[in-house]
């Protein structure tokens, strides 16, 4: 079988929300002498691309979307090992991603990690309802361009002004930059509260990920 087609069968995989299927699949393609790291974009992140297009076009809901998720970290867990990033980062950067103080919903940040995993940044994942304190010493212990701040809640969001106030006092402002994610935010009003930008899509906040990576480039903190 070519290459090209095994790779498809494992996107095809991810969307169809089959993880037996994937993991065999995936051993196929590593038998096979294909690179992980190809596996890992023209296969897993393609058929979570896929996925995404799916769900913004209202063809897949939310819980076949987690799912998916799943399967895509089935056949992460076999190619993590094998990929060496000479730079301990990602191809396009390191994130640090956690719901806001006070928060304590996952969906979202469930969904958003592997589709930035698969876009190409290194996400540590914090967890949920996670205290300044503890962003704080995440910034100075893994070193991120990224901080992702996720909130589901409009109550929640406002406390985004008190988490960059914190990354300031911490002297960590200039190191990093920060989005907030989530369906209760805006763009416009994470920047008055000092946040780099804001999105309530996880496919289409890639775009101002990146953008943001773009600029701590052009910055010299890249």
């Amino acid at each position: 079988m070519e290459h090209s087609e095994m790779l498809r069968q494992v996107a095809q995989a991810v969307l169809d929300m089959d993880v037996e299927q994937v993991a065999a699949l995936t051993d196929d393609c590593l038998a096979a002498g294909l690179p992980p790291a190809r596996i890992l974009a023209e296969g897993l992140s393609a058929g979570m691309r896929t996925v995404g297009e799916k769900f913004k076009q209202g063809e897949v809901y939310m819980p076949e979307v987690l799912v998916s998720c799943d399967v895509y970290y089935k056949g992460l867990e076999k190619l993590k090992p094998l990929i060496q990033s000479g730079s301990g980062r990602g191809q396009r950067g390191k994130m640090i991603l956690g719901t806001i103080y006070g928060d304590i919903h996952t969906v979202g940040k469930d969904v958003a990690v592997p589709v930035f995993e698969a876009a190409g940044y290194e996400v540590v994942d914090l967890g949920v309802d996670v205290a300044d304190g503890q962003i704080v010493e995440a910034i100075r212990e893994h070193a991120p361009d990224i901080v992702g701040l996720g909130t589901y809640m409009t109550s929640t969001f406002m406390h985004t002004r008190e988490t960059v106030r914190q990354i300031e006092a911490a002297g960590l402002r200039s190191q990093v930059k920060i989005i907030c994610g989530g369906p209760a935010v805006d763009a416009g009003a994470a920047r008055r509260m000092g946040a780099d930008d804001a999105s309530d899509d996880a496919w289409e906040a890639v775009a101002r990920l990146d953008r943001l990576m773009d600029e701590l480039k052009k910055e010299g903190r890249a």
